[in-house]
């Protein structure tokens, strides 16, 4: 999911089994949101580690955006957070997650399979937009 730090509110949202890396999806949610919004100049990305890699930062910096993602540590290396103040502002996106959760029963998902799980998960976004966003 990315969300609008600012304001809290969900841009693109992609449901996928939770045994996969979110690297994998930097792709098509990014794709969504420049079909749906204006990317500001000088705008940033703020990521969690899971989004380290070249190729990203490579694609935020070729449209004008900045990437406040952490290099991702190993075994040898610690995890190094980026200096800039507003990387704790990413925090936005698990507060949406917490509410689409304790608020909106995303967290007892009672469903199976991917069409069905889909359908719930944006429906819990969908109530999310109207009581947050309305």
């Amino acid at each position: 999911m990315i969300v609008d730090a600012e304001t809290e509110t969900p841009i693109a949202v992609v449901v996928a089994p939770a045994n996969t890396n979110d690297r994998k999806f930097f792709d098509p949610l990014y794709n969504k949101v420049k079909k749906i919004a204006v990317l500001q100049h000088l705008g940033k990305f703020l990521a969690d580690a899971q989004y380290h890699s070249s190729k990203i930062r490579t694609i935020l910096r070729n449209d004008g955006i900045t990437p406040v993602i952490p290099f991702s540590g190993n075994r040898w290396q610690k995890t190094e957070n980026p200096k800039d103040p507003e990387y704790g502002r990413r925090w936005a996106v698990e507060r949406v997650f917490s509410r689409l959760k304790e608020v909106f029963g995303l967290e007892e998902n009672r469903f199976f399979g991917m069409k069905k799980v889909r359908i719930h998960v944006f429906s819990c976004v969908i109530a999310y937009l109207l009581r947050y966003r309305m």
